[in-house]
């Protein structure tokens, strides 16, 4: 009888120690892979989130991923191009805690201020020089 208890109390202990075991590996994270294979250097449109996965156990490279406000579809942006190291570099700057001053873009100047920056550079001499001279009579 003695031993019947003794087999019983050393099977319970072990199947308590297994339980044990596997319930603490179920919670447990294990590393997946990066979530962007597919990476975009620049995307069009107006932005509406951003996501900064910064390089680890995980993924060997930084993940910027920007939602695009019209269609709600999220994207990858290569961190290696110009949009990505913008984003990447203002999300250090906040801590990530700002994301909105991150997603705002700057517009681009268009042609006329090309022409106007160009000009900016030239001397006075080279600008009277580009002005037509007008026609008398």
């Amino acid at each position: 009888m003695n031993s019947v208890l003794s087999v019983y109390l050393l099977a319970s202990l072990s199947l308590y120690c297994l339980l044990l075991t596997v319930g603490k590996g179920e919670g447990q994270f294990v590393p997946g892979r990066c979530e962007c294979y597919d990476t975009k250097i620049t995307v069009r449109g107006p932005l509406s989130d951003l996501k900064v996965t910064l390089k680890g156990l995980t993924c060997n490279t930084d993940q910027i991923i920007v939602v695009m406000k019209r269609t709600s579809e999220p994207v990858c942006v290569n961190p290696m191009g110009e949009l990505g190291k913008q984003l990447l570099r203002c999300w250090k700057k906040t801590n990530g805690l700002d994301k909105k001053r991150c997603l705002r873009r700057r517009r681009g100047q268009g042609k006329r201020g090309q022409k106007q920056r160009k000009l900016r550079g030239q001397s006075k001499e080279s600008k009277r020089r580009a002005t037509p001279i007008p026609a008398l009579g």
